[in-house]
């Protein structure tokens, strides 16, 4: 408890320094670093967006001395339209970068986040200068200008942008620039925050106390406080605090907030989420927050990404690999009597049916018994060469043209038939989960050996952490394995 004290005896001391951030006995480059970065936040944004201007402004000149002046064929007299252009894309690109939160504290974001903002928010910039070009300049600029002043602007704002980044990121190393917090609550969900934010280290997070943890604090060595939450706040002046209790403590979640409801440091919120297995999202219904659970994180975006990967994937390939596919339908037709193709009633994303194409390694049925029915090792309905088709999952390279439609995605959990769909979903927790994400040819259960006839229960489990996980990096990896450890399995049947 010495020990919390003297941290809430230091804390209080750097809020009576404020007063004297720099006297003239005392003056370090650590007291002018707190001035800057602990004390003076506004004075750090207003560095960056004088940063931000200035570079707007260099690639604007850059841009124009390029076109007009190095580049055959260029203008002369055309300064002071120069001139009097450069306010606007600065305040274009200032209105902007609010807009995608580039002037908030980025100490949670990682880099590619913040490098996908700036691009998007100059490309917006760049793109509203040439709207008010056409509607209000006098003059027209020529269109290479316009590219070239937004590849030499991205680059040195993304740049610049990395440079304060990797500056910040230094100082925290160093114990500077650090957010400080206290943890109010019983909630397990404390346990994965606490894990992230030790992975984090970037972010400059310090854990001054945790309160109420029924021993989660002793358990993930975070020191153990008590107080109530104001005599808390009093004791140790943190910048945030945050809450979070269990289901069967929610009504010592609402106690809490009422006593504090005028208190002035920051409270967020730590939901209990544990019966979303696969995410959640916050949507805002008229300025009224919703949460919805078991919803995969996989943003438009990036589902536009994944959509795009597939269709480039499957477009390319099925030209390099037709010529396999018309050789294995040949030798189908030849092998045994029957169509090339089997088509195969799947359940695919948000329960929705489609028809899965195969090809047909059985002979012809006379019923739908294989609707009801796994294969088995030694399934007399198979034939020869369709048994050497399951082998080495050959029979799957039609599930392109699934892909291709869209009905099918190169990864994602395999689909299964509605039969046993209505089958597993009362048996098996979480079963009709694995309908969040579009269906795939590969998965990462299948890669780790869970397909065939194997655990449903252990499958489902590959699958949830898939949709959980998911990023096209994911798809990629799950792609390169489905290759490197072999089409041929023992349990493909």
């Amino acid at each position: 408890m010495k020990v919390l004290q003297s941290i809430a005896v230091n804390r209080n001391c750097r809020h009576a320094q404020f007063l004297f951030p720099i006297a003239p006995n005392s003056f370090t480059m650590e007291s002018l670093e707190n001035y800057l970065l602990k004390k003076h936040e506004r004075l750090f944004a207003f560095f960056q967006k004088s940063v931000d201007a200035l570079v707007v402004a260099l690639a604007w000149g850059v841009a124009f001395t390029i076109r007009f002046h190095i580049m055959e064929g260029g203008q002369t007299g055309l300064e002071l339209l120069f001139l009097k252009l450069t306010p606007v894309l600065i305040i274009l690109t200032f209105y902007f970068y609010y807009q995608n939160g580039l002037y908030r504290s980025m100490r949670f974001n990682n880099r590619y986040i913040e490098i996908f903002a700036v691009f998007k928010a100059n490309f917006m910039a760049t793109l509203s200068f040439v709207i008010f070009l056409y509607f209000f300049a006098e003059t027209r600029l020529s269109r290479i200008v316009l590219i070239y002043y937004f590849l030499i602007s991205s680059f040195l704002l993304i740049l610049t942008r990395m440079m304060v980044r990797n500056f910040l990121r230094a100082l925290r190393r160093r114990g500077k620039n650090l957010r400080y917090i206290l943890l109010v609550g019983n909630g397990a969900q404390f346990e994965q925050y606490i894990e992230t934010m030790r992975d984090f280290k970037d972010a400059g997070i310090e854990i001054l106390g945790w309160a109420e943890s029924d021993g989660l604090a002793e358990k993930l060595k975070v020191p153990s406080i008590t107080g109530t939450l104001k005599e808390l706040i009093n004791e140790f002046s943190p910048q945030t605090v945050v809450l979070g209790y269990n289901h069967k403590s929610i009504n010592r979640l609402e106690e809490v907030l009422k006593d504090n409801y005028d208190e002035l440091t920051p409270i967020q919120i730590l939901p209990d989420l544990s019966y979303s297995f696969i995410g959640h999202r916050i949507e805002d219904f008229a300025g009224v927050p919703l949460l919805n659970v078991n919803h995969p994180h996989i943003t438009g975006l990036q589902s536009f990404a994944k959509r795009l990967f597939d269709f480039l994937c499957t477009f390319f390939g099925l030209i390099i690999l037709s010529p396999l596919l018309l050789f294995l339908g040949f030798l189908v037709k030849m092998t045994s009597r029957g169509p090339i193709f089997y088509g195969q009633d799947r359940m695919g994303l948000d329960g929705g049916s489609f028809k899965m194409w195969k090809f047909r390694t059985m002979k012809m049925a006379e019923s739908d018994e294989d609707q009801t029915t796994w294969t088995t090792k030694d399934d007399p309905r198979k034939t020869t060469f369709g048994n050497f088709l399951r082998k080495t999952s050959l029979d799957e390279l039609p599930q392109i043209f699934n892909v291709m439609v869209g009905d099918m995605s190169l990864v994602g959990p395999r689909p299964e038939r509605p039969f046993f769909v209505d089958k597993f979903k009362d048996e098996i927790p979480a079963y009709m989960l694995r309908h969040k994400m579009k269906a795939g040819i590969t998965g990462w259960a299948q890669i780790n050996g869970w397909r065939g006839d194997t655990s449903i229960k252990r499958r489902i489990e590959f699958d949830i952490y898939y949709i959980k996980h998911w990023s096209l990096w994911f798809d990629i990896k799950i792609l390169f394995l489905t290759f490197w450890k072999g089409l041929i399995n023992k349990n493909a049947y």
